[in-house]
């Protein structure tokens, strides 16, 4: 992972000095790059109801599947106890 996010950085550096050398601005080489793109409610459109819906779906029922398995590890307790039962009151000889 860590030689993955290396070469990411080197190439980044690199085509970062590569626009540096021609005299070009980096930030309005990325927005001209970044301009043409859609927004994200024109790709949202773009995804016909019935996909969305069932992606919808899909994604709800993974995260209460998460949620009730996290619930299923917690340990059940059957304890009636309360924490003045746990420490009954000390039966020592009294103080001289």
């Amino acid at each position: 992972m860590t030689v993955l996010l290396r070469a990411a950085l080197v190439i980044g550096v690199l085509s970062y000095l590569a626009l540096m050398r021609t005299g070009a601005d980096p930030s309005a080489e990325a927005r001209r790059l970044t301009g043409s793109l859609p927004g994200p409610q024109a790709a949202l459109d773009a995804v016909p109801p019935e996909a969305r819906e069932r992606a919808m779906r899909a994604v709800l029922a993974r995260g209460l599947m998460a949620e009730l398995s996290r619930r299923a590890a917690e340990p059940v307790s059957n304890d009636t106890l309360e924490e003045a039962d746990r420490s009954p009151a000390w039966r020592g000889v009294e103080g001289r």
